[in-house]
């Protein structure tokens, strides 16, 4: 009797030819995103994007498990540097700190000035244990993202509602006493999406929120990078973010119910981070890069 032949499963064959097919128009989109500035830009902005929904998703399982284990202030420490190790060597991104120490203070008010989305890899960079972000309201309903921030204690600021707003900061206050954790806050309130190194005007929530605790403000800087990322220009060529964390701003003495004593803190507080902004920001040549319009 005659052996039968093997017969060769297509299927097989054309699954390894669709993996190397696959896999070559990928590599050929990643090395030539090297050269082309716009396909780099959505390259490295998607991969952004998965980077962030993947470390949404790991951040609430994260929560839970440190919810039981009863290190519930370490959740956005642990997901934030998880996230920037992966997160900002594929998109090219790297950091240079100066004056970190004073991230050690607590409980403290951190304001940090508001430029786009690369500003998740600076919190992912920078940002220390024990402490949360106050959000928008709408972000709560944004899935993964929304799901993570209320699990790891995220404040949500309702702006269109002063009363609600008011009574918001009013149980942070206590939460930040009874908890002994710190509050992240873009005092700008939304993304400046500046091609130079300036600030918008600053909320004074943030203010009003260090004056009531009576704990102070400390200052973290980042230059100015819209040569680096500009989502409008459509560029995101990678490179150096400076973060130039300034010493605590006091705001022992100052009373909440004198609008004087918050206009002066407020004010005081941006021109110092505005000085900061304008010494550690690179102009584009500096940087290797032409000024694009």
């Amino acid at each position: 009797m005659e052996s039968e032949t093997p017969i060769l499963q297509p299927t097989k064959v054309l699954s390894s030819r669709s993996v190397a097919l696959y896999t070559l128009i990928v590599g050929g989109v990643i090395i030539g995103s090297r050269y082309h500035p716009k396909l780099q830009f959505i390259v490295r902005a998607f991969l952004s994007l998965v980077c962030l929904l993947f470390f949404s998703a790991y951040g609430s399982i994260l929560a839970v498990i440190f919810t039981i284990l009863g290190r519930r202030d370490e959740i956005n420490w642990a997901t934030a540097r998880s996230y920037v190790a992966v997160a900002a060597p594929l998109v090219g991104i790297t950091f240079k700190v100066e004056n970190e120490h004073y991230m050690d203070n607590r409980p403290v008010i951190f304001v940090c000035n508001h430029q786009a989305a690369i500003d998740m890899m600076i919190l992912g960079r920078i940002f220390p244990k024990s402490c949360v972000v106050v959000g928008k309201s709408e972000l709560k309903y944004v899935p993964l993202l929304g799901s993570f921030m209320h699990l790891s204690g995220a404040i949500f600021l309702d702006r269109a509602n002063h009363g609600n707003a008011v009574k918001t900061f009013s149980e942070a206050v206590k939460d930040i006493k009874k908890r002994n954790v710190s509050v992240w806050i873009f005092p700008e309130g939304t993304r400046g999406h500046l091609q130079e190194a300036n600030l918008l005007p600053f909320k004074k929530g943030a203010f009003h929120l260090a004056v009531q605790a009576q704990i102070p403000i400390v200052p973290v800087v980042v230059s100015n990078y819209s040569d680096i990322y500009d989502s409008k220009r459509k560029i995101f060529r990678g490179g150096e973010l400076k973060i130039k964390v300034l010493p605590p701003i006091p705001t022992a003495g100052l009373d909440q119910e004198n609008r004087e004593h918050i206009d002066e803190l407020t004010t005081r507080t941006r021109q110092i981070m505005l000085d900061t902004l304008k010494s550690i920001t690179s102009s584009p040549l500096e940087n290797g890069h032409t000024k694009e319009k």
